[in-house]
């Protein structure tokens, strides 16, 4: 099977992520440290993976534990110690970190099964005598070659019953 490119990161996208994260972040600090809605830096963590791929998601999986470990120790006035605050913080980092390989990893697999189902979609051409399929390079292959170089179809072959009694009728005929 052939493995595909897959198409470059967006930055103009990452403008985005930062907006939204940027209010998560406003969000965060206007509730005050008790309240703590973790879950919903998932979101920029998901779209920053998919679009912009892990290392993108990763650095806010960093950044936003990071940025609540801040406003812990600078800002707020809290009944925990820095070292609880610190353990809660990589405790996310992991756990938001985990989440945006395997968003990453799906938006791969993803982007990877779509470009192969567009190239199986489109019309090939085939010779209408031999039926081999003209390639990318424009060279001219067997069918069978150019399925399984592009896909995880394997062939096995036989011989159909109306072939069977076309080709080799007369001989089981005289057989019999």
């Amino acid at each position: 099977m052939k493995t595909n490119e897959l198409s470059p990161p967006k930055p103009g996208l990452l403008l985005l992520w930062l907006g939204i994260s940027l209010i998560l972040v406003i969000g965060d600090y206007i509730a005050g440290p008790f309240i703590q809605f973790p879950i919903t830096y998932l979101v920029p963590v998901a779209l920053a993976s998919w679009y912009n791929g892990r290392w993108a998601g990763i650095t806010f999986a960093i950044l936003f534990p990071l940025v609540r470990l801040y406003f812990n120790v600078e800002f707020w006035t809290v009944p925990w110690s820095v070292g609880e605050a610190s353990v809660n913080m990589f405790i996310r980092v992991l756990v938001l970190s985990s989440f945006a390989v395997v968003v990453d990893r799906r938006s791969s697999q993803t982007r990877m099964l779509s470009k192969e189902l567009r190239l199986l979609e489109g019309f090939l051409p085939v010779c209408s005598y031999c039926k081999k399929i003209r390639d990318e390079k424009e060279e001219w292959q067997p069918m069978e070659k150019y399925i399984m170089a592009h896909t995880t179809a394997m062939f096995t072959h036989g011989i159909c019953p109306s072939c069977r009694e076309e080709h080799f009728g007369e001989m089981l005929k005289r057989s019999t």
